[in-house]
């Protein structure tokens, strides 16, 4: 399937908590190749912070998550059943990713979150809930590698 062929469908967004949600998740709905290299199945959630003391406790604002299927993604409101991982993002992080244009510019800006976060400018942080290799086997690998998180597959053999 050609990643212009990705469909996107966001499940009753009027259950977000924030309407940072909202955009975000409109914003992902516009854009579902960003998910392109995930294999059917993976399931994770995106967990919205005010602050790093907010992200220390446990205590995001909103959370969703994205299940890719065999069409594309499904943006639903809530925790998954049983997520592969959770993407932590805080809210200054989202402001300045749902101004992107494309999936790479989006990627690498996602990156930059992750290898230089910053308290006021924004940052990303993941908390993996599978084994890092079924993680990479389930097409983050390729995902994170782009956006210069993961340097080196190999290393996590």
């Amino acid at each position: 399937m050609l990643e212009e062929d990705l469909s996107s469908e966001i499940k009753n967004i009027n259950r977000f908590e924030t309407e940072i949600a909202k955009k975000y998740t409109t914003f992902l709905g516009q854009y579902p190749e960003i998910f392109s290299d995930l294999i059917r199945g993976s399931d994770f959630d995106f967990a919205l912070y005010n602050s790093i003391g907010e992200y220390d406790d446990h205590s995001p604002v909103d959370v969703f998550n994205v299940l890719r299927n065999g069409r594309g993604i499904e943006i639903i409101p809530g925790k998954a059943k049983d997520a592969d991982l959770e993407l932590a993002l805080s809210i200054e992080a989202i402001e300045k990713l749902i101004q992107t244009n494309t999936k790479e510019e989006y990627t690498k800006l996602l990156g930059e979150f992750y290898n230089e976060p910053d308290e006021d400018k924004g940052w990303i942080d993941f908390k993996l809930y599978k084994r890092t290799k079924t993680i990479i086997d389930m097409g983050y690998g390729k995902f994170a590698k782009t956006a210069g998180i993961l340097k080196d597959e190999d290393d996590i053999y």
